[in-house]
């Protein structure tokens, strides 16, 4: 009997503890962060909807149609902004923009205007760090947000995810980082600079 009540106490208490080892004060509360991402994922799948007819198509249909030459993307710029709840644990909303763009030729090839798609992501994200020192630290991530685009006229609107099992700080006030992630936000790798205060 005294072995039971002796182990319900330690289950009781363990919580307890558990939570006063996580608990320990960050060195700094807020950061910042500024990045450029990988691939982006959702963006590539949507925006390939560009018209991409060659010109003279044996088909005659198309044949008088507009034609778009190769697409371009700047890439997921990113902006991050993030609260230490522990040395272990942050809250983080970051913003994710990138733009596309598509030369337009006319059936003799002669341009005739840009197509252009925008994107914008918006994630909120949980962060736990594996490893947490004053200029160093490597954790893991998971955010589920949304994403509004533009393409040729017409928004549209997306549910977004990104999870990055790898990451990594180095530095302390001033830091960069670097992140391997995959998600509908983007695919590869991240990196960047952040601020701490």
């Amino acid at each position: 009997m005294k072995r039971t009540v002796f182990i319900l106490a330690l289950l009781t208490l363990l919580p307890t503890f558990m939570s006063a080892q996580q608990k320990e004060e960050p060195l700094y509360r807020h950061e910042w962060r500024f990045g450029l991402s990988g691939l982006p994922a959702i963006d590539a799948l949507i925006h390939g909807r560009f018209h991409d007819h060659e010109p003279y198509d044996v088909d005659i249909d198309h044949a008088y149609e507009s034609y778009g030459g190769p697409r371009r993307m700047l890439g997921l710029l990113s902006a991050e902004y993030s609260i230490n709840r522990s040395k272990r644990f942050t809250f983080a909303v970051g913003g994710y923009v990138n733009c596309i763009w598509n030369r337009v030729n006319d059936y003799a090839g002669r341009r005739t205007g840009t197509e252009i798609g925008l994107s914008l992501h918006v994630i909120p994200t949980a962060r736990y760090k594996y490893v947490s020192k004053p200029a160093f630290s490597a954790y893991g991530s998971i955010g589920l947000g949304a994403m509004v685009g533009y393409e040729d006229g017409e928004f549209f609107a997306l549910p977004t995810f990104q999870i990055i099992p790898i990451g990594i700080t180095f530095g302390r006030k001033v830091y960069g980082f670097a992140e391997y992630g995959a998600g509908f936000t983007y695919l590869g790798g991240s990196v960047g600079i952040g601020y701490r205060f």
